[in-house]
Order: C-alpha cells, then sequence, then structure tokens
C-alpha cells in the first residue's frame, strides 16, 4: 500500500538530464543538455519511480508497517512517497505527509542549535564544557564543546547506564533532569578526552541543557525560532512530551512471534534523538545545509571533521558524518529509536542528490533502501571489488582458535576449528585469507600479532576512522568454572555512580547478575586470564563483558562491566 506525490513530466526534466549527464560521461560521450527531456527518455534514462517501488517492495502491504521516502535533487524535490501502514489499528497508510521519528538523524538539529550560538558569539566550540555545565567532574584533560559534538569526550553511554540500574528504555519514563544527573555523576571516562571515538548519546544531552542556558530559552522554542519556522520545516517538532498527540504521527512496531506489536519511544529524552518530522520536511532541510542557508560559519562547521588528539581525522563531523558510498562522497546519519529506523543523506557530488529514509519498523534497514535508490540511479558507480583471497596457511590459522580480549571494553571474541577444516569466529563462517597475509573474518580484517615461535599472541582490527583496536589472546579455549569458582563470586556489588547494587548468585549451576529482583541476566563463562595486579575471570552476557577481580590474596574484590560505549563500569565488592 503507498501514497505518491510524484513530480510531473515538466519538473523531470532536470532530474533525466543529470541522469543522462552520468550514464554519457562515464561512457565519454559529450553529456546531453538538462532541459531536454526528449533527449533523456531517448538515451533510456531511469524511471525513479519504478527504482523506489523495486527498493520498498517488501513493505508494499497493508498488513506491515513501512518507510515513508523522499528524493530530490539541484534543489527541486523529485519524488515524496510512502509505502505500508502508518497505524496498524485503524488501517492508516504511510503518505508523504505523514509523521515519523528521527532517532539520531536528530543530532545535527541539536549541532546547529549549538552553532548558532557560537554565530552569535555566546560561545566557541573549543570552550571548557564546564564552562556552562558545572556540574561535570573536573577530568585529566577539559572536555570542550567539540568534543561533546563529535563523540570524542569519553563519557559513558546513558542508556547503558540506566539499563544497568535495572531499568532499560521503555521500562520507565525518563526526562533530561534525570538522565542529566546520571551523566554528570560518572567520576571516571572510557579513556583520556579526545584520544578515541566512542559514540554516546550523552554528550549530545548535555549539549541540550547547555544550549538552554546560553540562549535563555527551552530547547524546543530555541530550535522552533531559530531553525525551523525560518527553514518552512512546518511538519518538525520534538518530542518533549511524549503524552502529546501529534496528528499524521506514525506507530512504531517491532516483530515479534510472527506478527507487529506496538514499540513506541515513551520517555522525554530529546536532542540526541526525538525529532518528530516527515521527508519533506527532511529535503527541506538538505537544501538548506547546501545553501547554508542559516550561515556560513554554520555551513562550514557542521561538516568539519574532528581530529583526535593525535592529529588521525574521523569520519564524524558535528552531527553528521562524511564518508563515501561507491566512490562518492557522502554526508549522512542515520538513526533508531524504539521501533523508528532511519536514514538521511547528500550526495554533492551528483547535483546535491538528496534522500530520506523514514521507517516505522524496528531493524528496517533505512540506510541499505537510500543506497538501494543510488544503485538504481546511476549505474556508472565501481562496485567494491571482491576480496582477493589466497589459500591460508592451515597451520597458522589453526594457531589462530583461542579466546582474545578487547583491550578497550574487555569483550571477548572466541576462533574455533571450523568444521570441514579451518577456523572461524565461534558460529561464524570460516576466517579467509587475503593476498596481503591480513584474515579476513567476515568483513573485518585482521592483522596477526605472533611470536617468533609462531605463536599467536593477539592481532589488531583497523577501523573505518584509521584507528585500530588490539586484541590480546587470554586462552586456548573457553573456560569452565567449578561449582566453587562460581560459588566464589556469589554476593553483592556496589556502584554510587549509577546507584546501583548487584546480586550475584548461582542458580542452577550458572551464575546470575541482578540489579532488582524481577531483573535477572544468566552469565557464560568465557575465560580466566593471569594478570599483573590478580586474576580476571570474564564472562559474557549478550554483547558485554563481565568480568571478576581479585586481589594478590585471591579474594575477589569487584565485578565490571565492559561494552562498545561503556568500557570499564566497576562494581565494588559489598563486605
Amino acid at each position: 500500500m503507498h501514497r505518491i506525490l510524484i513530480a510531473g513530466p515538466a519538473q523531470l526534466r532536470p532530474l533525466l538530464g543529470v541522469l543522462l549527464v552520468a550514464a554519457a560521461t562515464s561512457a565519454g560521450a559529450q553529456p546531453a543538455p538538462r532541459n531536454e527531456a526528449s533527449a533523456a527518455r531517448a538515451n533510456g534514462a531511469v524511471d525513479l519511480r519504478a527504482i523506489t517501488d523495486r527498493v520498498f517492495a517488501q513493505w508494499n502491504s497493508t498488513h506491515s508497517p513501512g518507510c515513508a521516502v523522499g528524493v530530490a535533487q539541484g534543489g527541486t524535490t523529485r519524488l515524496v512517497r510512502g509505502y505500508g501502514m502508518a497505524d496498524l489499528t485503524n488501517g492508516i497508510a504511510i503518505d508523504p505527509s505523514t509523521v515519523l521519528e528521527s532517532g539520531s538523524v536528530a543530532k545535527q538539529f541539536l549541532s546547529t542549535a549549538v552553532l548558532l550560538l557560537m554565530q552569535d558569539g555566546k560561545l566557541a566550540l573549543d570552550d571548557d564544557a564546564r564552562k556552562y555545565i558545572p556540574e561535570l567532574p573536573v577530568y585529566s584533560r577539559p572536555i570542550t564543546v567539540r568534543h561533546l559534538l563529535t563523540h570524542t569526550s569519553g563519557l559513558r553511554e546513558w542508556s547503558n547506564l540506566v539499563d544497568w540500574q535495572g531499568w532499560p528504555r521503555g521500562t520507565r519514563v525518563y526526562t533530561q533532569p534525570y538522565v542529566f544527573d546520571v551523566i554528570t555523576r560518572q567520576k571516571a571516562l572510557n579513556y583520556p578526552v579526545g584520544d578515541f571515538y566512542s559514540y554516546t548519546n550523552s554528550g549530545f544531552l548535555l549539549l541540550r541543557t547547555l544550549v538552554e542556558r546560553v540562549s535563555g530559552q527551552p530547547f524546543a522554542e530555541f530550535t522552533k525560532a531559530r531553525i525551523f519556522v525560518p527553514l518552512g520545516m512546518t511538519h518538525t517538532r520534538w518530542r518533549d512530551d511524549y503524552t502529546r498527540t501529534v496528528p499524521r504521527l506514525a506507530q512504531a512496531y517491532s516483530a515479534r512471534g510472527g506478527e507487529w506489536v506496538l514499540n513506541m519511544p515513551f520517555d522525554n529524552v530529546i536532542g540526541a534523538g526525538g525529532l518528530l518530522t516527515t521527508v519533506d520536511d527532511w529535503l527541506t532541510w538538505n537544501a538548506a545545509l547546501t545553501s547554508k542557508k542559516l550561515g556560513q560559519a554554520w555551513g562550514d562547521s557542521i561538516t568539519r571533521r574532528m581530529r583526535l588528539t593525535n592529529g588521525t581525522e574521523i569520519q564524524y563531523a558535528l552531527g553528521l558524518i562524511q564518508t563515501t558510498y561507491r566512490g562518492l562522497r557522502e554526508i549522512s546519519h542515520s538513526g533508531s529509536t524504539a521501533g523508528y529506523s532511519t536514514f538521511l543523506a547528500r550526495y554533492p557530488e551528483r547535483d546535491d542528490l538528496s534522500i530520506a529514509v523514514l521507517c516505522n519498523a524496528a531493524g528496517a534497514p533505512a540506510t541499505a533502501h537510500a543506497h538501494g535508490i543510488v544503485d538504481g540511479l546511476f549505474a556508472d558507480l565501481p562496485r567494491a571489488a571482491s576480496p582477493d583471497t589466497v589459500a591460508g596457511n592451515p597451520a597458522l590459522l589453526a594457531r589462530l582458535a583461542g579466546v582474545y580480549r578487547n583491550t578497550r571494553t574487555n569483550v571477548a571474541v572466541v576462533f574455533e576449528n571450523a568444521p570441514g577444516g579451518g577456523v572461524r569466529r565461534a558460529g561464524g563462517a570460516a576466517v579467509r585469507t587475503l593476498r596481503d597475509g591480513v584474515l579476513l573474518d567476515g568483513g573485518a580484517r585482521l592483522r596477526l600479532d605472533t611470536a617468533a615461535d609462531g605463536r599467536v599472541r593477539g592481532y589488531r582490527q583497523p577501523t573505518a576512522d584509521g584507528d585500530s583496536i588490539a586484541f590480546v589472546r587470554v586462552a586456548d579455549g573457553v573456560w569452565t568454572p567449578s561449582a566453587a569458582d562460581l560459588a566464589a563470586f556469589a554476593g553483592q556489588y556496589r556502584n554510587d555512580e549509577i546507584g546501583a547494587t548487584f546480586t550475584v548468585a548461582v542458580r542452577d549451576g550458572r551464575l546470575s547478575v541482578s540489579p532488582r529482583a524481577d531483573a535477572v541476566d544468566f552469565l557464560t563463562p568465557v575465560y580466566r586470564e593471569a594478570t599483573s595486579a590478580g586474576v580476571r575471570e570474564s564472562f559474557a552476557s549478550g554483547g558485554d563483558a563481565v568480568w571478576f577481580t581479585r586481589d594478590p590474596r585471591g579474594r575477589v574484590t569487584a565485578l565490571h562491566i565492559g561494552s562498545a560505549r561503556v568500557w570499564d563500569m566497576p562494581f565494588a565488592r559489598v563486605p
């Protein structure tokens, strides 16, 4: 089921000309005139409507949620269209006027609010954030406003912290004051300020308060007056009160047990996400970014990539990511909140092509859908080369089998012998060998660290930003603790930064961790490692690492949790 608003033949002429230019240039021919639609048709210009129908075919139903899509080029909207249902209960389809939620695509709007205050002369990006947020602890290095905008502050992710309090998002109504307090009570950071990139919503939530303090206005009012109204984004607002009714708002869904169930974001935490909008308003926004309509300094700053302490330039700018897709420069951001999944991108090299995708189904591949439109529009783009794999050294691959620890998060990776030979990440595909000797684990490249005798000591895994993460070998195989081993961990563990006490107990031969009576996680043993400080005994809980440390006398003294967004959260054992 879809609703359509699509440009007429006369309006399509500029787009058809651009598509023809791309095809002709790749073939070495002279480009056709942009405004000669007949010439474009004669040369087989692509059908934009057919492309979107193909890309969104899975959502073209009256029995599922779906997506709204918008495409613009050269400052003109070419197509806005809906697929699937905005409200399954009442049988309301998604159409171009449907309002959906942004997820993290909202970050560029919060960044803009900060940059407008910068243009007003009220702050500087390299100001110490404590100038505006004195509640922040004093760390070894100052966190600047720029660090907050670029995920380089080292701040722990707030949603992990409340999860470990025993109340994940969706189980309580969270507010800005509560979340602000949790963030500013953190005495430690993931890493020294500016040294790494680690995605965290916490910095953006602090920036919401910063905007309110510097501007003297509520955040929603400031952004409405300075961004949405001037740009004509008439359907855009913040979810600062989730109980407020919003006309044409699509409900959000997740798949469960073969059916769709509601999955709405019931909290009032906004800034890092929580923007309600339409694809048409997003296309308006992208056009303003291209023309720098809100100011030259804003337009120049928001897309400037961040540099780490060591000088490495990362892909993240100020609420936007600058990368490439099939050789095209892509300025974009993706998002997901509860059952919403989104993506917004610009491609300046193709006449400022803009693609907006807003879906109301959890896990909907909004980014892949946008890329599918790019693929359909431009047949001349280079395809990614297949990995140049060669026959691997069987002895070396066999030596890779073992348990490895991420030196940042302490999350374990297990490699095991694969059926039929070779080695694989536990449960994954076999590791392959590239011609340059690097190993390929799925899409991840691993450069081994081997000793003189050929023993594998660990490996490094490069990131998209030119960084690399070290993994060290900690065991030859997965640890199997005895009943006595498990019993030694039983007790209570306290962390005052989040105000939570964990109860660790042995239940039916398994170790459990619980922050409250009706929230229990069971741990899977992974490895036991001797360290200079004593012994580390590590378990897995979903994607998190949970490990216990002992003092030199062998007494268990602390429980730690590590994840991609909170590297080490310690809980001291209660005597």
